[in-house]
């Protein structure tokens, strides 16, 4: 039972590892693109937000798809409420200085307020459901989790960019 618990977690650090320790090679055979930078770097950040999901919470067999399912889902919530918020909070910074049409102004404003509601009612939504398929320590865990990943998840590529640097440097040599 506890070796099936470390298989995925292994399986994900050896894929990372894999990844860091190709890129080099990969990149020395042919000059990679622009495009394909990001996809290879989304990918990687995509991996390491599992990996590092699994590792804090530690689900089980039977929790791992939805649980992945539904933190996919929260993510892209999140994604698009970063978008549609930005884009009412520049309309909201325009308005400021231009204080003549009182009624857009609070239409926006109200725009703004109803984004804010929408996502914090759908992001509790989803949160319930990722209670549910967890344990109350689980739970626990996932919560500081959602709020230190993206720290980590940031020191962690900037680790794996400065190894991959040092790793060109030496080949190089």
């Amino acid at each position: 039972m506890k070796s099936k618990r470390y298989i995925i977690p292994l399986a994900l650090i050896l894929l990372v590892v894999g990844i860091v320790v190709m890129l080099p090679y990969l990149r020395a055979e042919r000059p990679v693109t622009e495009p394909e930078k990001a996809k290879i770097s989304s990918e990687l950040i995509e991996a390491l937000k599992i990996w590092k999901l699994i590792h804090a919470v530690s689900p089980t067999t039977e929790q791992l798809v939805p649980l992945l399912a539904k933190f996919n889902e929260l993510e892209e919530l999140k994604k698009i409420y970063r978008q549609n918020h930005r884009q009412i909070y520049d309309q909201l910074k325009r308005l400021q200085d231009d204080m003549r049409d009182v009624d857009v102004s609070q239409k926006v404003l109200d725009d703004y307020r109803q984004i804010e509601e929408q996502f914090i009612h759908q992001r509790r939504e989803i949160k319930s459901e990722i209670n549910k398929i967890l344990t109350v320590d689980q739970q626990m865990k996932f919560e500081v989790f959602s709020f230190t990943y993206r720290r980590d998840l940031r020191k962690t590529m900037q680790l794996l960019l400065s190894l991959q640097k040092v790793d060109v440097k030496s080949q190089s040599k």
